[in-house]
């Protein structure tokens, strides 16, 4: 049974048996929901409000049906069978609005459900969406250091000998369970991202007020779930580094970084991430998620990556042949700009 509303349900209600991805969780997709007026919201769900089966939560923007503020995370639609998500997407090709996805895995069921559903109602088309890296550990043992070569590993002693030379080095993950033990602890970590170039570009939570109204429900929610971690690095007592990260489904999700930069000399960042990393190892964990936008410096972490795509939905009606026009001439008018050059 198809069901329409503009309030996502709770977490009792949630999809069971998701796909792989943090962001498919109730505490992120409520957060993310939480930044749209009530009137821009049209979610679609599958089952009825005790119990929904899937879910496509998305809002009103022009012409398109799509995502709420990505937060610059890759995601994907919600479902807890094969059949269900089937269902949701045959739901989403009868609705009149084309259909945008931004940054979906390439691999998700989600594709070829949608490719099943649009056949001979519209068409599905795909562009490359930037990947997010990832350090495989399933049956790498509990060493992480052994991933990496011998120059890689003297590297980290000689950041952890330069650390040392500053004062005493701890490490801290907590796993916040109440707001008396997140607040302290999310205000230590926005403190640091200020100090970091984030601060400087204005870029950081605490500057951003959709970063910081969406990550202060995300964190709370995170943690009553209890699987928001956040990780910080002592050196000489102040806090040089610090994570804001989740651990779900047996991996480790790493979604926000920060380190001062008075302790610049010693990788203070890195020598946090090999920490991280040594603990999602050490805990069985099966692999280490490095969440949000390709940088450079995470290639010296890994080269693996997994590959998203964008996918536009377009229904054979007024408003899906009003799209095709649109992008038609936008395609004319660039091939004609770069034709003139």
């Amino acid at each position: 049974m198809k069901t329409l509303f503009t309030e996502l349900p709770d977490a009792d209600s949630w999809p069971s048996n998701l796909g792989g991805m943090a962001t498919q969780t109730h505490a992120w997709t409520q957060a993310r929901a939480a930044l749209l007026p009530a009137s821009a919201r049209q979610f679609i769900g599958i089952g009825d409000a005790k119990q929904l089966a899937a879910i496509a939560p998305l809002f009103r923007n022009g012409d398109w049906l799509r995502e709420p503020p990505l937060m610059s995370e890759p995601s994907d639609l919600l479902w807890s069978t094969p059949e269900s998500l089937q269902l949701l997407a045959n739901a989403l090709a009868r609705q009149a609005l084309p259909v945008y996805l931004e940054r979906l895995p390439a691999d998700s069921p989600t594709l070829t459900a949608l490719r099943r559903a649009y056949a001979r109602r519209g068409l599905i088309l795909l562009a490359p969406a930037m990947p997010t890296p990832f350090i495989e550990l399933a049956g790498k043992g509990s060493d992480s250091d052994a991933l990496f070569n011998s120059r890689r590993r003297a590297d980290f002693r000689r950041a952890e000998r330069l650390a040392a030379g500053f004062g005493s080095v701890a490490y801290e993950i907590h796993a916040p369970s109440g707001e008396s033990d997140l607040a302290p602890r999310l205000k230590e970590a926005y403190a640091v991202e200020a100090l970091s170039w984030k601060g400087i570009e204005g870029s950081t939570i605490a500057g951003s007020t959709r970063l910081g109204d969406f990550f202060g429900q995300f964190t709370q929610a995170a943690a009553r779930q209890g699987i928001l971690r956040i990780a910080l690095l002592r050196i000489d007592g102040r806090t040089a580094a610090m994570q804001i990260a989740c651990e779900w489904q047996q991996r480790f999700w790493l979604f926000k970084i920060g380190y001062d930069p008075a302790f610049e000399r010693c990788s203070p960042g890195q020598l946090l991430l090999r920490h991280t990393l040594a603990y999602a190892a050490a805990g069985g964990l099966r692999s280490y998620e490095f969440m949000g936008l390709m940088d450079d410096w995470i290639k010296y972490w890994t080269r693996d990556i997994r590959e998203y795509v964008q996918v536009r939905a377009i229904p054979f009606n007024r408003g899906g042949l009003k799209v095709l026009a649109k992008r038609g001439a936008r395609t004319a008018i660039n091939r004609l700009r770069r034709s003139a050059r």
